[in-house]
């Protein structure tokens, strides 16, 4: 059997971390910022992303067929250290 993916915030970096279920529909997630986007591939439903700067962010989850794209809003983020947006839930659309 695998070893479960295991995802961490970055130590001493900005970062937004969290969960995706199920973790097999989630396809990208998005850290957006006024014109800063940044993208990541989630491991086994897991994610973490370094951001640019402190400050409010929006996490959008795209999913794969047949589940809907996610978002959260403002996710706020301290400098230097590490922002948990805990478990995202996509909704399958049938």
């Amino acid at each position: 059997m695998a070893a479960a993916a295991v995802i961490k915030p970055h130590p001493a970096l900005t970062s937004i971390y969290g969960n995706i279920e199920p973790a097999e529909a989630a396809k990208k997630v998005f850290a957006i910022k006024g014109t800063d986007t940044l993208v990541v591939i989630p491991k086994a439903g897991k994610f973490s992303i370094a951001v640019s700067a402190a400050g409010s962010w929006k996490i959008y989850v795209q999913a794969m067929p047949p589940y809907k794209d996610a978002s959260v809003n403002s996710v706020i983020v301290e400098e230097g250290k590490s922002s948990d947006v805990g478990t995202i839930k996509l909704v399958s659309s049938h």
